[in-house]
């Protein structure tokens, strides 16, 4: 059952004591199943009281709840908005009310143009990244093996392949990625799994919240960076990770970063099949051009790496010989149409 903001607030009051509401506003939110609204208090206090209008969503926030709970006793305590309250709602399931979180959501545009923010961020991933397995046993998340992850993708990447949605050169790229032992030779982590705008919240160039952790799981650590990858540019991310490394307080994986930009491609793939298993042809037509963007990028990566063979080739063959001295047998006898063309591991635009 939906509620309207002063239905909430009624809610909110209901599950704090002391609490008298005195203005309210509704809150946008992803999900559709779940009502959010603002309340500022007569004494200015500022919650927020979230309420299921569907019994998956009473799930989903029962599990944010939990998670949350949880990680009150790490180093996150400081970014997770504490809860203040629950009331029973009569349909069944709860409405929970937490404190407001400082600041305001987090803008790409405004990470993009902070390097403060940016190195803030890089020290919360890792922060996320080394809670204690007792606190993601606490939570009750799910734990993945390395190589449950693994066949999770070649999965995914199989299916798209045999449906016949993939490029050859993405099919290629792929299969690569998927057979490189060493890329998913990795220790799984505790990471929040579903970073974006809408969880994160930003203050005076600093991460002030980060909201939504029903997707948390034991999982691989490379995923919360990902999506960063794809949105950031390159010094701006590197900015990041030097924050993110320094705040770890073992060595990071070498082939870190790398994978992140496996899962933010096969990101693509997932979403692929989502449409096609719902049935939702604007989601498959948005992951096709997708698809098609990196076939592009592939094909012009591999023409800038064939142009840079040539040119060092033609350069070879352009140094002087000495007189009476024959050239070497490589320079009299390469090639152009010998020349094999290398492939690339570097993710499309970085």
């Amino acid at each position: 059952m939906h509620r309207n903001s002063f239905s909430l607030a009624a809610l909110a009051a209901a599950a704090v004591p002391g609490l008298v509401p005195a203005l309210t506003t509704p809150i946008a939110t992803p999900a559709e199943e779940l009502d959010v609204a603002g309340v500022v208090g007569e004494d200015s206090q500022r919650v927020v009281v979230r309420s299921p209008a569907s019994t998956a969503a009473g799930v989903r926030l029962d599990r944010d709840l939990t998670v949350a709970d949880a990680l009150t006793g790490t180093p996150l305590r400081g970014v997770v908005p504490p809860v203040l309250g629950f009331v029973k709602l009569a349909e069944g399931g709860r409405a929970a009310v937490s404190a407001a979180p400082a600041g305001h959501p987090l803008m790409l545009d405004e990470l993009q143009d902070s390097p403060g923010l940016a190195r803030s961020l890089g020290q919360v991933l890792a922060r996320i990244h080394t809670v204690p397995r007792y606190a993601a046993e606490a939570a009750g998340v799910e734990s993945f093996t390395a190589a449950a992850l693994l066949s999770e993708h070649a999965d995914r990447v199989r299916r798209a392949r045999e449906g016949g949605h993939l490029p050859a050169a993405v099919s290629q790229r792929w299969e690569s990625l998927l057979a490189d032992a060493d890329l998913w030779d990795f220790t799984p982590q505790f990471i929040h799994a579903d970073l974006s705008e809408e969880s994160l919240f930003a203050a005076e160039d600093r991460i002030s919240a980060v909201l939504s952790w029903h997707g948390a799981k034991v999982a691989d650590p490379a995923t919360d960076l990902a999506w960063l990858i794809s949105s950031l540019d390159t010094e701006r991310f590197d900015e990041l990770y030097a924050a993110y490394r320094e705040e770890l307080p073992t060595e990071v994986h070498p082939r870190l970063v790398e994978r992140a930009q496996a899962i933010g491609e096969f990101a693509v793939c997932e979403w692929l099949l989502h449409g096609l298993d719902t049935e939702d042809q604007e989601i498959v037509q948005d992951a096709r051009v997708m698809i098609s963007d990196l076939d592009h990028d592939l094909a012009q990566l591999a023409r800038e790496e064939a142009e840079r063979t040539y040119e060092e080739l033609h350069a070879d063959r352009r140094e002087p010989v000495a007189a009476g001295q024959d050239p070497a047998p490589e320079q009299r006898s390469a090639a152009p149409e010998d020349v094999e063309h290398p492939g690339t591991s570097e993710r499309p635009g970085h």
